[in-house]
């Protein structure tokens, strides 16, 4: 396991609290696979967390849009930044499947980047949002 779902702040909106948790789980069962070099497990996973990615960022874009949330363009730019980021990692796993550079991006980059987006944009976006 790379991450406790307690440490994830939840934010206070089902939806988006539900979101991440299920981030989580796809998180951890990656990177379990990753340690246990389970390729083709792993190379399920990645395609998974692409997906699960775009879900979570798209959920959260459409709710700020229906709500005319006021910093909408600067919580899209860090999702654009990690959606451009998470595909060079997916693209490079696609072709040499390489465990330790994605093991390298989630404990060294995604984890970190999750945790503090969660805590500064989607926090104040949940608030303003309400339940």
């Amino acid at each position: 396991m790379l991450i406790k779902p307690e440490s994830i702040q939840k934010v206070g909106n089902l939806l988006i609290d539900t979101v991440h948790e299920e981030e989580i789980r796809v998180i951890n069962e990656l990177y379990d696979a990753l340690v246990k070099k389970d390729i083709d497990k792993a190379d399920k996973l990645m395609d998974e967390m692409l997906i699960d990615l775009e879900d979570h960022f798209t959920t959260e874009e459409e709710l700020m849009r229906e709500f005319e949330f006021f910093a909408y363009p600067m919580h899209k730019a860090e999702h654009d930044q990690m959606r451009k980021r998470f595909k060079e990692v997916y693209d490079k796993w696609k072709k040499e499947k390489n465990t330790q550079e994605v093991i390298h991006f989630l404990k060294d980059e995604f984890v970190i980047w999750l945790k503090s987006h969660v805590a500064r944009w989607d926090r104040t976006t949940a608030e303003q949002l309400g339940d």
